[in-house]
């Protein structure tokens, strides 16, 4: 009986250390967190900028679709434009981050076209794949796909991405004629 008391009491905690902890959980329940959340799942932390927001994601969701074919969907989107969000979140350094199918955070350096592309690729790789596939796949056909369908306009990425981007490029020039999701699956 003393071990199932622990037990209980270790579940219940469980949840409320890791969004204490592991910040970007919190995307989870984003109004928790000081953002404002509309019908389409974006959310933003200064509604003053939401058209903005919106323009951005629709943008990006309509270039993916007819360049590359994909389908986005709705998927929760944190549009970070202060510090303090970026860091409710968890964002670091980083420009932006998928939490597998479940939602996307952008932070303020995030704002561009190819950011939020690049991070709708992930969310599309985890809707169509799993979103275990983000953590287990093969990076240089995860991050790779992100950076080159993006549009991303760096001529030259840090290593190791910019070797995933060439390598998922040469991948994809000889499975060109193939669908996109019909040629990832076999690799993923």
């Amino acid at each position: 009986m003393k071990y199932s008391s622990w037990f209980v009491v270790i579940l219940l905690l469980l949840p409320i250390s890791a969004l204490a902890f592991f910040k970007p959980v919190r995307v989870l329940i984003p109004e928790a967190f000081g953002v404002r959340c509309n019908e389409q799942n974006l959310c933003i932390d200064d509604v003053s900028q939401l058209a903005a927001a919106e323009s951005l994601l629709s943008n990006s969701k309509t270039y993916l679709a007819t360049q590359w074919g994909l389908s986005i969907g709705e998927p929760k989107i944190i549009f970070c434009s202060t510090e303090q969000c970026r860091s409710a979140f968890g964002l670091s350094n980083k420009a932006g981050f998928t939490l597998g199918n479940f939602a996307i955070a952008i932070a303020p350096r995030g704002w561009r076209q190819h950011y939020v592309a690049h991070e709708l690729i992930h969310h599309w790789q985890a809707a169509s794949f799993g979103s275990l596939t983000l953590l287990t796949g093969e990076q240089w056909l995860i991050e790779g796909m992100a950076y080159a369908l993006s549009n991303d306009p760096r001529m030259e990425l840090h290593q190791p991405f910019e070797s995933y981007r060439q390598r998922f490029n040469d991948w994809y020039r000889l499975n060109a004629d193939i669908p996109l999701e019909e040629s990832l699956g076999w690799v993923l």
